[in-house]
């Protein structure tokens, strides 16, 4: 699986170092030693033993989770009252199974992290996040949640990261904003969720919070919501979240590269979840029909390819996307460095997306130092931890 994986042959794959298949990896060797002298054998077996030390000494691989909700107490309050208690696509989550989980920012988080697998996770408002609401409410409700954001990092600073809540129909605010929870509050980045009120993030309107973003060098993550009515038709019921929700967020990340939002920010970094919203998959082809239409209608030119906007300022994750087969491909097409883990917690079972992301590492024989990328250092670098 070159160039991201080990691999001795078809069918094998590279064992986990562990006490017992390393002493194992020293008797093989000295049996194929065979007819060599007794000194020669100790001698290769004492070089197998100082190697799997050296293997051991490596500091274990600490999950890094980049795309897990959480909401407060007060967002629910005022979606509820907005949405007259009824749950639907548009409110997000006020009411069911998964409410129990959002709520917990302290030790009962902590204790499924441990019993996941979990080493940090990077928390945002789940989506819509307050984005349904007028600019002023949704502003006072987004420091809101930022002051109780940065309270449970505080709280559990080796565990717990904090993405800021954004509102962009305040985009002038919502850069103060931005500055403040970065700075004050010791928040990570920013979390937008889509388009508000069917208004996309490539309308000038919304450019002072990249502005902020790329002066902070701080990343923003764009997590999906229910299609815009532009979309509408996206929606298929039964396959809002697999499909809908996939194509409203690659069309917001795409229309940012379209209107040259990356030419005006050049150091603006996004992240993207769900393995990148299919867009990944589709560089080769975009780019070949950027060129054609570019030249057949005379549109304005961009200064680079769509691809090289793809590879230089976004990042992907995960996030309810931990199958072998999307995984390939986004190694392929954007790299190793790009990759990030995440669950998509609580609404999807972390322990099963540790387990999924696990045994995809194994079936693409990926060594340690690519688990450890995708796991943990990839995530420091982005996030600054």
């Amino acid at each position: 699986m070159a160039p991201f994986g080990r691999s001795s042959g078809a069918g094998s794959e590279r064992p986990r170092p562990t006490q017992e298949n390393a002493h194992e990896h020293v008797r093989v060797r000295e049996d194929c030693a065979g007819g060599a002298s007794a000194p020669h054998r100790d001698l290769i077996a004492n070089r197998e033993r100082e190697e799997s030390v050296e293997e051991f000494a490596l500091p274990p691989i600490r999950r890094i989770s980049c795309e897990e909700g959480f909401s407060t107490s007060e967002v629910v309050e005022a979606s509820s009252k907005l949405f007259n208690a009824v749950p639907s696509w548009a409110s997000g989550p006020i009411a069911g199974a998964f409410m129990e989980d959002l709520l917990d920012i302290g030790d009962g988080r902590i204790a499924r992290m441990d019993a996941d697998g979990v080493g940090v996770q990077i928390l945002a408002l789940a989506g819509p996040g307050v984005q349904s609401f007028d600019p002023a409410t949704a502003l006072s409700l987004a420091q809101t949640v930022n002051d109780r954001l940065s309270d449970a990092v505080k709280a559990h600073p080796d565990r717990l990261v904090g993405l800021a809540t954004m509102a962009p129909q305040a985009a002038e605010a919502s850069a103060r904003e931005l500055e403040r929870a970065v700075t004050r509050l010791g928040l990570k980045g920013a979390m937008i969720s889509g388009h508000t009120h069917g208004v996309y993030l490539d309308d000038a309107g919304v450019w002072p919070l990249f502005e902020a973003a790329e002066a902070l060098d701080a990343p923003v993550y764009i997590h999906p919501r229910e299609p815009s009515p532009q979309l509408a038709a996206a929606g298929i019921p039964g396959f809002t979240v697999s499909w809908g929700y996939g194509v409203e967020a690659g069309t917001n990340a795409l229309r940012l590269i379209s209107a040259g939002v990356f030419d005006r920010f050049p150091g603006l970094r996004v992240v993207l979840g769900h393995l990148g919203e299919t867009l990944p998959y589709l560089l080769g082809r975009m780019d070949n029909r950027y060129r054609w239409e570019a030249s057949t209608f005379a549109l304005p030119r961009l200064q680079r390819l769509p691809s090289e906007y793809a590879r230089d300022n976004f990042v992907i994750t995960s996030s309810g996307m931990n199958y072998r087969a999307p995984m390939r491909a986004a190694l392929d097409a954007l790299g190793l460095e790009r990759v990030l883990f995440a669950a998509d917690y609580p609404f999807e079972d972390q322990a099963q997306a540790v387990a999924d992301m696990d045994g995809v590492m194994d079936d693409l024989a990926l060594a340690v130092d690519e688990r450890r990328a995708i796991y943990q250092s990839n995530a420091e670098r982005v996030f600054g931890l």
